[in-house]
């Protein structure tokens, strides 16, 4: 049995589906909460599931108790405006996050990948490839933790002491001489696991956005470059512009740069 995706405890689960009602503004400032056994007949949930739920959004700040009243949306869930990044589909966008981003640790080995890894980019069984970690920050707090899987040949020409001040992109291309044609990302929410709320700072079970990216060369068949990343989901979005593809037809594509 896989246990790859951890299981969200109950409570945790309302504790978010109460938390996102406020953040679209369905509860609004200043405006009381159902009351618990209304909201333990909508959830289908205990009370105690229940307390701990709402115990949790008081610890956040996002929602304030009043003795004899209940519970009431607090004024400081106006201000949490998204203060991430917004990217779009174009491939100078892993640029423009690597610029606005700071890194704060790096580690760099040399191991065997995942097996998915290595069947990706058409590795002999066993051969070993160069596994860059890092964990970038946006102002002050983590952000992303990324882990990026390369040849070993290319992975022995970057310097660990770049690689603190200099966006791997820019290694790649400037001073290494790859030119990236494109790139195929796909995006998914998963979990956090103790691993990643941990170079994140939050916790276990959090939501975070999935990113895998494979890079591509000139002509290269198979990607010379996989990238796996796991962002907080509370500061990082990804907007993209869609168009009609064919009047004729009920078709959207993304829109070309």
């Amino acid at each position: 049995m896989r246990l790859d995706r951890p299981v969200l405890p109950l409570y945790y689960r309302v504790f978010k589906a109460l938390e996102q009602r406020i953040e679209s503004k369905q509860y609004k400032v200043g405006a009381r909460l159902p009351s618990e056994d209304d909201l333990c007949r909508e959830f289908r949930v205990s009370r105690i599931t229940m307390r701990q739920a709402l115990g949790r959004l008081v610890e956040s700040g996002t929602v304030v108790r009043r003795r004899g009243s209940g519970s009431y949306v607090a004024a400081s869930a106006a201000s949490r405006t998204f203060r991430g990044i917004t990217l779009t589909g174009a491939l100078e966008d892993l640029f423009t996050q690597v610029e606005r981003t700071q890194v704060r640790s790096v580690s760099v080995t040399e191991r065997t990948p995942p097996h998915d890894v290595a069947e990706t980019m058409a590795l002999a069984p066993g051969e070993p490839v160069t596994v860059l970690r890092r964990v970038r920050a946006f102002d002050d707090e983590p952000f992303a933790l990324t882990t990026n899987y390369m040849p070993l040949a290319l992975g022995r020409r970057i310097r660990d002491v770049d690689l603190s001040g200099t966006p791997l992109l820019q290694i790649l291309e400037k001073q290494l001489g790859l030119r990236f044609t494109h790139a195929e990302q796909t995006v998914e929410a998963r979990l956090a696991d103790d691993d990643v709320a941990d170079a994140l700072g939050g916790k276990f079970g959090d939501a975070v956005l999935y990113i895998e990216r494979r890079m591509f060369v000139t002509r290269a068949e198979h990607p010379i470059e996989v990238v796996r990343s796991y962002y907080r989901a509370d500061m990082y979005r990804y907007h993209i512009r869609l168009v009609r593809r064919r009047r004729e037809r009920f078709a959207w594509g993304p829109d070309k740069p």
